[in-house]
């Protein structure tokens, strides 16, 4: 493995399972020293053991995204560990399944909290440090940030927002040397367990998607992991994101009408 990351220090949020686990792998196996974080402190101490076991160096902080102060834990924590702050992730997302005249408003206030302020907050913390090292920040986004799904309305609000708080931050640190970048992600693979919202406010499994072809976990991370090394501002991962992409830049009616038709015949 070509360690082009070696010495840089990598805060990945969301990162106790899922994109956020294979991230922190990825950047350690580039070289990266890695802070992993997570609300579960239990599971989150958990991948610190199976990053160290390999022989990683890894740090750990438990804490919500959704709450400034966690987050300013996170960068000191990361700053007293390490010294510095190269890359940060915004990965942490949380998802609702439903419409929204049913959706829960606790649940729908959740959402907007993780997914938009949850990346928002880190950001915050982190950018007087990504200016010391002229590092790169990371927004990880997905279809429904291209254009808004069907029974993921609130998901796909959240997702959007990231496009313009990344628009606005990439203008904003023009000149500072800091690398902005966001991610649009196709279906990936989910490990078990994975949790979303349902309409009643509740938490369940991830519902399976028949028919869906996913990408590996390990793929798209380093995906996300070269758009670092490479300072990439937005890169579009599945083939039916670059083709929903294109369709939408042409004809977003169009996009609406495909959507609108294939909702109305899965209910």
């Amino acid at each position: 493995m070509n360690k082009t990351l070696e010495g840089k220090v990598a805060v990945v949020t969301g990162s106790s399972r899922g994109i956020g686990k294979a991230l922190a792998h990825g950047l350690a196996l580039k070289g990266a020293r890695v802070v992993i974080n997570g609300r579960n402190e239990a599971r989150l101490l958990e991948t610190r053991q199976a990053l160290r076991e390999k022989g990683f160096d890894a740090v750990a902080v438990a804490g919500d995204v959704s709450v400034f102060e966690d987050c300013r834990k996170l960068v000191d924590e990361t700053l007293k560990a390490y010294g510095r702050l190269d890359i940060l992730i915004n990965n942490a997302g949380l998802s609702l399944e439903g419409e929204v005249e049913h959706a829960d408003p606790d649940a729908a206030r959740r959402i907007i909290e993780v997914n938009i302020l949850g990346c928002v907050y880190p950001t915050q913390a982190a950018i007087p440090h990504l200016k010391k090292t002229g590092g790169s920040v990371l927004f990880i986004s997905s279809l429904a940030g291209i254009y808004g799904l069907p029974n993921f309305s609130m998901y796909s609000a959240s997702k959007m927002a990231l496009t313009a708080l990344a628009q606005s931050l990439k203008i904003e640190l023009g000149g500072t040397g800091v690398h902005v970048g966001i991610a649009y992600v196709g279906f990936t693979e989910n490990e078990p367990g994975k949790m979303v919202y349902n309409t009643d406010g509740s938490l369940v499994a991830l519902p399976k998607r028949e028919n869906v072809k996913v990408e590996p976990v390990g793929k798209a991370a380093r995906r996300i992991i070269r758009m670092a090394e490479k300072r990439i501002y937005r890169s579009t991962f599945s083939s039916l994101g670059l083709l929903l992409s294109a369709i939408n830049r042409i004809s977003p009616s169009l996009v609406g009408m495909i959507l609108s038709m294939s909702y109305k015949k899965r209910q």
